[in-house]
């Protein structure tokens, strides 16, 4: 029997015996699979062109937040006292001059009534101590007219030899003595003169020093952004009460980056701003054009010159050396924002300032291919 009947049918066997067969043409690939291979190819036609024509945009991203002006105002307490009123709340606009809030400082009302008391009482001194100066004063120069005519007495009569030198000179150590008695008398009454002036000084600057105090007033026009403590907190001298936005600014967007990133940065590139209460993927991002750039990493004083605030500054630079980037925001009359954005008319509602965003700076537009052509040159060996 021959072995390979046991391996294939006999039909088969005879079908690729038969000659008529051979001029029947083989079918390798389906219409289907052309279809297919046609898209590819129109696909990677597509990518070629794109590859050279189209870009792919290197970014530089960061973290900020809106403000105006780039800055932010303090309003201090110009001295120790306990929050006793607050008269605005975060977005009031404030005018220069108007009182945002009210402290008492019981240590300086305290201070002024003492002052008040020591000065009831040396004027009471003064009082009595020149009457009695003045008697005393008065009794020295008749004492000291009286040893004047009596030196000029004796002088003659001990150039006519009738009288000792040394009388002489007794005489005269009792008008020196006489003479110093009584500057010493109109020296203290001088020095309590001065005494007393400047007890009324130091009340009259207590005085206007509380009156300033106790209505605290802003020396800035702005919007109120945040009011640090409430009634009955205590602020030291010197420490923030409330900060305030510029409302004549126009609003612009700080952003932080990486220092090494941030060298990249160039006035005028593009910048792409989602602030955190919009949400990118309904309403896109605000448009905006970078302004300037830091020369240097940001201090934390700059840090806390521009944001007012240790912990904000603390999440948008983290620990790293960051370059401060301030763009600013392309106004657009149609939109409820008044800014251009990426998609839409952006949100419905506007964008305050003092909202954290992210910013995101196109520093480059790269060819797709300049990262192919690399990986084939090292392949060809040719790198």
């Amino acid at each position: 029997m021959n072995p390979t009947e046991g391996l294939f049918r006999k039909s088969a066997l005879e079908k690729l015996s038969s000659p008529e067969q051979l001029d029947v043409t083989m079918q390798v690939t389906s219409p289907m699979g052309w279809i297919t291979l046609g898209g590819v190819s129109v696909l990677l036609v597509f990518a070629t062109i794109w590859s050279v024509v189209g870009s792919i945009g290197i970014k530089v991203d960061g973290q900020g937040i809106l403000i105006r002006g780039a800055n932010v105002f303090e309003i201090t307490a110009g001295a120790q006292g306990r929050l006793t009123e607050v008269l605005v709340k975060p977005g009031d606009t404030v005018k220069v001059g108007q009182a945002v809030c009210r402290m008492a400082q019981p240590e300086l009302e305290l201070k002024i009534q003492n002052t008040k008391a020591q000065l009831v009482q040396m004027e009471s001194q003064k009082r009595e101590s020149g009457s009695s100066g003045s008697s005393v004063v008065a009794g020295y120069q008749a004492q000291i007219r009286e040893l004047r005519e009596k030196v000029a007495v004796q002088q003659r009569l001990v150039a006519k030899g009738l009288l000792t030198n040394s009388t002489l000179m007794r005489t005269k150590e009792q008008l020196l003595g006489a003479e110093q008695s009584i500057a010493q008398s109109r020296q203290s009454l001088s020095g309590q003169e001065i005494r007393v002036d400047d007890l009324k000084r130091e009340l009259t600057e207590m005085q206007e020093r509380l009156a300033s105090s106790v209505d605290v007033k802003s020396p800035y026009a702005g919007r109120v952004l945040e009011v640090v403590g409430g009634i009955g907190t205590l602020v030291p001298m010197g420490s923030r009460i409330l900060t305030l936005e510029p409302t004549d600014a126009p609003l612009e967007a700080v952003i932080f980056v990486p220092a090494g990133e941030g060298k990249k940065v160039r006035p005028g590139m593009v910048v792409r701003i989602s602030p955190s209460t919009v949400k990118a993927e309904e309403f896109g991002f605000l448009v905006g054009t970078v302004k300037s750039v830091g020369e240097f990493p940001v201090t934390p004083e700059g840090l806390r010159r521009i944001l007012r605030n240790d912990k904000l500054a603390e999440e948008l630079t983290g620990k790293s050396a960051s370059i401060e980037i301030v763009a600013s925001l392309i106004p657009a009359s149609d939109t409820p924002s008044g800014y251009r954005w990426s998609s839409s008319k952006g949100p419905p509602s506007p964008v305050y300032s003092g909202t954290q965003s992210r910013g995101s700076i196109v520093v480059e537009d790269k060819k797709p291919i300049s990262y192919v052509l690399p990986v084939i040159k090292k392949s060809l060996g040719a790198g």
